[in-house]
């Protein structure tokens, strides 16, 4: 499973993109770096044929280093056309093509062994391909998963398209475990930066939990004097009621309109608990006669908003994920197709020259 290991700070253009990581588009505000592990792509210790490497290696052996070269390119041409016949996911295939285009103009080394050219012709790195073995294991052993990966994508009978390119997949669902599996993946500088919450983000989603829930007049001035203590806005020492525990382990920053929440997991893991009714369906109205019970539903509206976010960056990761696997698996798959054409045509003249010979 790939990482997110950083955010770009300051713009795609600045940060020092290092082999097999990729920007992560999260929204307008937020852009993370995601990084596919080492071991996603082991090109030794793999136990292979005997017999197909031995003939693999003799072809290898056979090409001068200029044929090899040649074998070793493809266009983007043909990359995108072998996309196109099969992946039956029109979701897929725009993200494909935009990562690939993504690659040609940053010049990247984000499919490392796989290089990408600024005209848009993939190949290989040198070291792997003049290390015969490491080629064989990327084409017969990596490359052999192309059409198994395609063919374990769920997708709809009804438009073809995959679970997470489809239209539902981008409603807030119940509650689960798939908010602690994206904040293990992240580092610490990743999660520090999803608790950094925007004060109008937050107020946006308070506002739609008032409309829901028709809170009256009353109630809702309550719960917005609440949310301006949490801002900064109003002094809390002047509300009567105001419980300072319930806020413990959030910090305002009223110049930069952020709210810091504390980063420790069982924290967070509390405050999503409070939005999990949320997810579960079912409007009703609610009041908020006191200040203190104010508190609760702006603590509420926190983990609402907190838990979309997660939620928001688990299903951008997945898709990025998948996204990087079709392009890096057609990529080597098409690689093979002319390693093996241009090492067919060689074989046919050498042996045509032995024969005259």
């Amino acid at each position: 499973m790939a990482r997110l290991v950083a955010v770009c700070r300051d713009g795609e253009e600045e940060f020092p993109f290092e082999r097999r990581q990729i920007p992560l588009y999260i929204d307008d505000t937020l852009t993370m770096v995601m990084e596919f592990p080492d071991n996603v792509l082991n090109l030794d210790g793999h136990q292979n044929n005997g017999a197909q490497l031995k003939q693999f290696i003799q072809r290898h052996s056979m090409l001068k280093q200029q044929d090899l070269s040649i074998a070793m390119m493809v266009t983007s041409r043909e990359v995108l056309s072998a996309l196109s016949q099969l992946v039956p996911c029109v979701g897929c295939r725009r993200s494909v093509e935009r990562l690939f285009s993504q690659l040609v103009e940053s010049g990247n080394p984000a499919l490392e062994p796989l290089t990408v050219g600024p005209k848009g012709v993939l190949s290989v790195t040198r070291s792997c391909m003049t290390d015969a073995k490491k080629l064989y294991t990327l084409f017969y052993v990596h490359g052999s998963k192309l059409n198994d990966m395609i063919d374990a994508i769920p997708k709809s009978k009804k438009n073809k398209r995959c679970q997470l390119h489809s239209l539902d997949t981008h409603k807030p669902k119940p509650l689960g475990g798939c908010w602690m599996d994206v904040w293990e993946l992240m580092s610490q500088e990743c999660r520090d930066e999803v608790v950094l919450i925007d004060s109008s983000c937050l107020l946006e989603t308070l506002e739609t939990y008032l409309r829901k829930h028709r809170f009256c007049t009353d109630c809702k001035n309550k719960v917005l004097r609440a949310y301006n203590i949490l801002i900064g806005e109003l002094d809390c020492s002047k509300e009567k009621g105001y419980c300072a525990a319930l806020y413990e382990g959030l910090r305002c920053c009223p110049h930069e309109r952020h709210i810091h929440v504390c980063c420790e997991t069982d924290f967070i893991a509390h405050l999503l608990g409070r939005a999990e009714p949320e997810f579960a369906g079912g409007r009703r109205e609610r009041h908020a006669k006191t200040i203190d019970i104010a508190q609760e539903e702006v603590l509420t509206c926190l983990g609402i908003h907190l838990y979309e976010r997660l939620h928001r960056i688990w299903q951008k990761l997945r898709a990025e994920e998948q996204t990087w696997q079709m392009l890096f698996y057609l990529g080597v798959d098409a690689l093979r197709k002319s390693f093996e054409v241009r090492t067919v045509g060689h074989f046919n003249v050498q042996d045509c020259l032995k024969f005259w010979d």
